[in-house]
């Protein structure tokens, strides 16, 4: 047994020193990365600073001289930079009619202007009116908010944003405006509300049913055959514009002529608009 044990002694006496190599080995190693890190960390942090973090929220642009400037001092602005005061600043009846005098004016340098007011409003009533001077002002670059505010509110200004947007040659959420014309218990105003402005819009004098206004849509899009590249659903295609400008090609409401491709598709929805006969309101 003293054999034994003398051999088995023999045999692991190495262990505790090959023990300490690798624990000495493992300290290295760690020291080594946590140096490592310690450099990666620093530079990055330097090249974060020398270039422009996109993610970054650009920082909040600075009011304009129509905002800062002292009531007493009103008198020293220009006519444009007094609306644009008179427009954020007033009453509500004073703010409607700045933005009369906006729309009647017709100055394209006030579109800006209209666009930033329609994100920062919170009186349904300015909005609605804001939609309305932009509808009229027949400008392309208003089309990408009308349509985020008419995907997402369910209420009157998403109405108005429909009508703002069907003014403007998209008629792409007519259908959304057409499903209000159902009873609704919990907003039973809607339905009225949404049957009077498709008939303001489009000037056809149909019945409060949903599948005869379905029908007349179908008969008489604005755009029915625009190209849909891969990307359609993340990026509509905007209304065609006026070459060399901003201006909304204008298109006659309710009389749109046959396209010259799929015209055997056009016209079996016109024929069935026309020997349709819609169920009694």
């Amino acid at each position: 047994m003293s054999y034994i044990h003398k051999g088995l002694c023999s045999r692991w006496s190495f262990l505790p020193i090959y023990v300490g190599l690798e624990s000495s080995a493992e300290a290295h190693t760690l020291s080594a990365m946590k140096l490592f890190a310690c450099v990666l960390c620093l530079a990055l942090a330097l090249l974060a600073g020398c270039t422009r973090n996109p993610l970054r929220r650009p920082p909040p642009p600075e009011p304009g001289k129509h905002l800062t400037v002292e009531a007493k001092a009103t008198p020293e602005l220009s006519d444009r930079e007094y609306l644009m005061r008179k427009a954020t600043m007033g009453t509500r009846a004073e703010r409607i009619e700045a933005l009369d005098v906006i729309e009647r004016a017709n100055d394209p340098e006030l579109l800006g202007f209209l666009l930033e007011r329609l994100k920062k409003e919170d009186d349904r009533f300015i909005q609605i009116r804001i939609m309305q001077a932009l509808a009229n002002a027949g400008d392309v670059r208003a089309v990408p908010e009308l349509r985020y505010i008419a995907r997402w509110d369910n209420g009157r200004v998403g109405m108005e944003a429909i009508a703002a947007l069907y003014e403007l040659g998209d008629d792409s959420f007519v259908p959304k405006l057409i499903q209000r014309l159902r009873a609704d218990d919990e907003n039973p105003e809607m339905q009225g509300l949404a049957h009077r402005t498709l008939k303001r819009m489009t000037g056809a004098d149909l019945p409060m049913n949903s599948r005869a206004w379905l029908n007349y849509y179908r008969a008489h899009r604005l755009a029915p055959y625009q190209s849909r590249a891969w990307f359609w659903p993340f990026r509509q295609p905007l209304p065609p514009t006026i070459e060399g400008t901003t201006k909304v090609v204008p298109q006659s409401k309710g009389k749109a002529p046959l396209p010259t491709e799929d015209v055997r598709i056009r016209r079996t929805n016109v024929s069935w608009f026309e020997f349709w006969k819609p169920d009694e309101p």
